[in-house]
């Protein structure tokens, strides 16, 4: 899958690194924690109980705080303080519980929080709120689905900025985004040589998840092409979510070209958005967008 993934990457390689330099580095990546692989199995079987989650998550005590935290945040709205852990997984839900694992592996992925690191996980918390809402709004069956990927769309951004040799770079990527007004991707190709989608590919498929998701991380920043009208729903989506995450500032730097409403007005089209009404209903769709991010950044803090 390594070798089909390059082959697809729409972009070259310079700056010293070649396409095996990438997923020699992959290969030698820690895989995804034990715990969070066990658990977002688990998730994925119905006849999985909240104590058998509960006595997974034990195991890392901090996956455990993140739940109790997420059982009790202003979002869920419960009045009584949620103390056990089998009750805040019942009361998240399995289908939360994934996304909440998911963020804390992507989030503790390097050990600091910065203003770099918290660009990137805004981006893809944006892309993924964005993800659910158009979801929600055009009656689409793929929800969570999509929002576990939208998470997954900077998985090499993070990456990237856990690496001890690219990681300040990154300080010139946006230096650059500032300067030339150039978006993530071309900046990232112009200072490193390649750019997040293909490490973030690579490294999704690295941790087991599917060959779509992995296609997804690599494509989503691609423009639409002659045909696609024939590309797969749920990537138009996460291309349109994408899109809307940044035009409302959510990873946005300073600099970021963000003038493509003629491609997300042709993307929502595509997704099953009303051309009569596409003005009204895209901006109902972004105060959704913008009020849920809020929220699931309480979520994942």
């Amino acid at each position: 899958m390594y070798s089909t993934l390059l082959k697809e990457y729409d972009g070259s390689f310079g700056k010293s690194t070649t396409a095996e330099d990438i997923v020699r580095w992959v290969q030698d990546l820690p895989p995804i924690p034990d715990v969070i692989t066990r658990a977002l199995r688990m998730a994925d079987d119905p006849k999985t109980t909240p104590g058998e989650m509960a006595e997974v998550l034990m195991a890392d005590p901090a996956l455990a705080s993140v739940m109790l935290r997420s059982a009790n945040s202003a979002r869920l709205g419960h009045q009584r303080k949620v103390t056990t852990l089998a009750m805040a997984i019942m009361l998240v839900g399995m289908a939360q519980l994934k996304s909440v694992l998911l963020a804390a592996a992507i989030r503790r992925w390097n050990g600091r929080i910065g203003p770099i690191e918290r660009l990137v996980w805004e981006k893809a918390l944006g892309a993924a709120t964005s993800a659910a809402v158009l979801c929600e709004q055009l009656d689409k069956p793929y929800k969570e689905e999509l929002y576990l990927t939208g998470l997954l769309l900077n998985l090499g951004q993070v990456v990237l900025l856990s690496h001890t040799e690219f990681r300040p770079l990154y300080p010139a990527v946006l230096q650059r985004i500032a300067e030339h007004e150039e978006d993530y991707i071309t900046a990232e190709r112009r200072v490193m040589g390649f750019s997040h989608p293909i490490v973030g590919a690579l490294v999704a498929w690295k941790w087991g998840f599917p060959a779509a998701t992995c296609r997804a991380i690599l494509h989503y920043p691609e423009p639409l092409t002659a045909n696609s009208e024939e590309q797969d729903d749920r990537i138009i989506i996460l291309k349109l979510a994408a899109i809307i995450g940044l035009t409302l500032g959510f990873g946005r730097p300073d600099g970021y070209v963000v003038d493509m409403q003629e491609e997300l007005d042709k993307l929502a089209v595509l997704v099953g958005f009303n051309q009569a009404t596409l003005e009204s209903d895209v901006k109902a769709a972004m105060a959704r967008i913008q009020t849920r991010f809020a929220n699931e950044s309480i979520v994942h803090a």
